[in-house]
């Protein structure tokens, strides 16, 4: 009998490259093992990957369709939550469709297309069945299996925080990772050298998938040898709080509204030479998030902009 997916279509009223990512940034939260994007004339001209092709002449029904972001699922998906962070994305109105998709392996077909991902200067995400890769000399993979984990390193705010993190570590530090979704920030700063790292998440079901991508890491030693997996781990938890483990790095890579909130927490645990990187910021919200960064007694150490999402490292106020 073939498996049964679900198929989550996003019909949306816009053409807005910013808009497009931020409904594939949500499908890929709520669990998606493989997303398309469709009808969207113009979103590729807006990306770097294009390597120079002109754009085909595109028919008059394909100009007058209406865009659609499509998420591919194993397992049934919490709507409601993802229509309300639909709401967030600017002014679109936007339609929610769910359908069975019955596709004999399917899974297996779309391998084909999910490539490695370098995501920084030295660190790349491979396919644990491209184990074969060569890297460039200096260069750090990790091996994933996005059949396990639905967060690989493409989105521009993993990106920016697995840069941020190539940034300021050294190797040695206690990391805190806030928001840990398939828990990808804390295998890259495991990466990095980190002794001990705990990654967080107020969602039961990305603590279980980031649970489940540890395990696969442990399986994998053979091929994962950067990432130390005893020295992970994952609970669940309401952004900072109730948390008394110092640390030297705090990542949080989720939406400003929330990112505030865990400010104070931050300031308590993160040791006086430490690091915080905030993540997940739409570049309209930079002027909100630099204004509670100065409120709550912190300073910007660094800035970096992929396309329209923004990253901080920020440190101590009262530091020199």
């Amino acid at each position: 009998m073939d498996k049964v997916w679900k198929e989550i279509k996003v019909t949306l009223d816009s053409l807005q490259t910013v808009d497009i990512d931020l409904v594939n940034y949500y499908l890929n939260e709520a669990g998606a093992v493989g997303n398309e994007i469709k009808y969207a004339q113009g979103y590729l001209e807006n990306h770097p990957n294009l390597f120079g092709e002109i754009p085909e002449e595109l028919p008059e029904d394909y100009l007058n369709h209406p865009v659609e972001v499509i998420g591919y699922y194993e397992s049934e998906i919490d709507l409601e939550k993802l229509e309300e962070q639909l709401k967030t994305v600017g002014t679109v109105d936007f339609k929610i469709e769910v359908a069975d998709l019955e596709t004999e392996n399917w899974h297996e077909n779309w391998m084909q297309y999910y490539k490695p991902e370098r995501i920084s200067r030295f660190l790349s995400i491979v396919p644990e069945w491209q184990d074969n890769y060569e890297a460039a000399p200096f260069e750090q993979v990790i091996f994933m299996d996005p059949g396990v984990a639905f967060g690989t390193g493409n989105h521009p705010t993993t990106r920016l925080s697995a840069q941020a993190l190539e940034m300021v570590m050294q190797g040695g530090e206690t990391v805190l990772d806030v928001g840990t979704g398939t828990g990808i920030l804390s295998f890259i700063a495991s990466v990095f050298g980190a002794k001990e790292v705990l990654g967080m998440d107020f969602d039961p079901q990305a603590v279980n998938a980031a649970i489940n991508n540890l395990n696969a890491q442990k399986n994998n030693e053979m091929i994962n040898q950067l990432i130390d997996a005893q020295k992970i781990r994952f609970i669940e938890n309401d952004l900072l709080k109730g948390i008394e483990q110092q640390a030297d790095v705090i990542v949080a890579n989720i939406l400003p509204h929330i990112l505030v909130d865990l400010f104070s927490d931050a300031h308590k645990l993160l040791n006086d030479n430490g690091y915080l990187i905030l993540g997940g910021i739409l570049n309209e919200k930079a002027s909100f998030i630099e204004e509670a960064i100065e409120t709550h007694n912190f300073k910007i150490y660094q800035k970096t902009q992929m396309r329209e999402w923004v990253n901080y490292i920020v440190i101590k106020g009262d530091m020199d």
